[in-house]
């Protein structure tokens, strides 16, 4: 008799997809998608440059963790209702309604395989078409959701007042799994995302200077003091404090540079060129013999040869700059010299045809690139090349390549990109200066650029330098700051630790489900 009994309520047990509930997976699927559209909104901001209010790099694990989590409340989702057009303990549901599923599925498959692959460590363009892609496909998926969880709410409802009643203790013991996971990683976040490792989520603020055009920033030799040139000369030390004005003459700074030598600080004006023994001066006119210098280039292996760039083309002084000699053989337009830099022991140097190197006795072009108003070396063999139209080139090993992806921008139907400025340091990021966009920054030498312009003032911003934990920055309104958060990349150890996590919270939740629901179908076997 007990066995017959046994066979038959044996033969009444559904199969294990049938046995999960499908208001509970509903409501716990639709609070996992509502805490991932919840940490998305960060990203949002910092893509239309807004500050978040929480660091990026927390909301990264958090939306990382959940979204990983409801891929397995989404796939037990999917094996009870599969793909027929009736589902069982559904008596109300209509055709346009498997439909409309049908839909949330291929959305949601494709937000979780972009969601997928952006954990991977593609080049930064690709991951920039994911993240588009990601963002697209959730902003679609949207509407039918909410459509959706309104439609079947009085299910959900239902599941939250059973809820009401004393829980069993394996519920507490899988509450505790979701949360305690969560807790951990947020205690050790890792910057994920391209956004947070880029350092977007906070904001510019001004912090000297306020309403001073300034367009040049740069770091003395001995690294211990900024100097910063426009309306006015000014010096500030790099551990912090007040910036305070240098007497000099009530001239606009044109050109400013630095170097290791009996004459530390170069500055080009209207009228001129001048130098000082030391950053505070005092300063004096050199004997240049013509106005407005804004390029000045010291040989790094002689101090005393000096060369700049005027309206009447470029001059040199092997003398410390007593006396001086032009030296504009082979430029097309001599009045129009602007940039002048060492890179690898040759002179490169710009007009506004071109971008020429110095051969010992004349210029020949090295480029094609116009309106080349910046040079900026860096110590890892690369030469950035910064123009007011044609945007970003890098000469590296021979050749120049172009250097300014992400920054692209449209101005009268015409493709122009004016950009200022290039900072990098060999092996770290590099930040763009924009006359018309703020600032970028670049994790992949320049390949890809990834804005960061929050907060900042309208105008141009002309130089960026990383000082500290942060960025300082030279613009038309004077000198903002910004914070750069000290975070570490995940490790494998971290990304397999993460994902067991979330798969533990994923499985527990639906063998809750499982068992809560196993139960009732014992108690009912047994009462019949």
């Amino acid at each position: 008799m007990a066995r017959a009994v046994a066979a038959g309520s044996a033969a009444r047990r559904p199969g294990l997809p049938a046995r999960f509930s499908l208001d509970a997976l509903g409501a716990g699927l639709v609070l996992l998608v509502s805490l991932t559209w919840l940490s998305g909104a960060a990203y949002l901001l910092a893509r239309l440059n807004l500050p978040s209010p929480i660091q990026l790099a927390v909301i990264d694990a958090v939306h990382v963790y959940v979204g990983l989590a409801s891929i397995v409340f989404f796939a037990a989702k999917l094996a009870r209702v599969r793909f027929h057009q009736r589902v069982d303990g559904v008596p109300e549901l209509l055709l346009w309604h498997r439909w409309v599923s049908f839909g949330l599925l291929v959305l949601y498959s494709g937000v979780y395989l972009t969601g997928v692959l952006l954990l991977v460590s593609f080049p930064a363009p690709l991951r920039q078409s994911l993240a588009n892609a990601h963002l697209l496909l959730s902003v679609w998926a949207a509407v039918p959701t909410t459509w959706h969880a309104s439609h079947h709410s009085r299910r959900g409802l239902a599941v939250l007042a059973r809820l009401r009643r004393p829980p069993p203790r394996r519920f507490l013991a899988g509450a505790a799994v979701a949360v305690i996971p969560a807790a951990a990683f947020l205690m050790v976040p890792r910057a994920l995302s391209l956004l947070s490792q880029v350092g977007a989520g906070d904001s510019w603020t001004a912090s000297g200077l306020s309403g001073v055009f300034l367009d040049r920033l740069e770091r003395t030799a001995d690294g211990r003091t900024l100097v910063a040139g426009g309306q006015g000369l000014y010096a500030r030390s790099v551990s912090g404090g007040d910036w305070r004005r240098i007497a000099f003459p009530a001239e606009l700074v044109l050109g400013l540079a630095t170097a290791n030598g009996p004459v530390p600080v170069y500055v080009g004006t209207g009228t001129g060129l001048y130098a000082g023994p030391a950053v505070d001066g005092p300063y004096r006119r050199l004997p240049f013999p013509a106005p407005e210098v804004h390029g000045i280039a010291i040989d790094p292996s002689n101090p005393r040869t000096i060369w700049a760039s005027s309206r009447r083309g470029f001059w040199r002084s092997v003398d410390g700059g007593e006396h001086w000699a032009s030296a504009s053989t082979g430029i097309r337009e001599p009045p129009t010299a602007w940039a002048i830099a060492y890179f690898d022991g040759t002179l490169f140097a710009t007009d506004v045809d071109s971008v020429y190197r110095w051969t010992g006795s004349s210029w020949e072009q090295s480029s094609s690139q116009r309106a080349v108003v910046s040079l900026d070396p860096v110590g890892d063999g690369r030469l950035f090349a910064s123009s007011m139209g044609q945007g970003v080139e890098v000469f590296t090993n021979g050749a120049w390549h172009r250097s300014d992806s992400g920054l692209v921008a449209n101005h009268g139907g015409a493709r122009v990109l004016h950009v200022d400025s290039i900072t990098a340091s060999p092996g770290g990021p590099a930040y763009a200066a924009l006359m018309l966009d703020g600032t970028a920054t670049s994790l992949d030498r320049g390949r890809w650029w990834t804005k960061l312009n929050a907060g900042l003032a309208r105008g141009a911003v002309w130089r960026i330098l990383p000082v500290g934990s942060g960025l300082v920055a030279a613009t038309d309104h004077g000198i903002y700051t910004y914070p750069l958060p000290v975070l570490e990349r995940p490790g494998p150890v971290w990304w397999l630790a993460l994902i067991a996590a979330a798969g533990l919270f994923g499985a527990a939740a639906i063998g809750l489900v499982f068992n809560a629901i196993d139960a009732i179908i014992h108690v009912d076997s047994a009462l019949q």
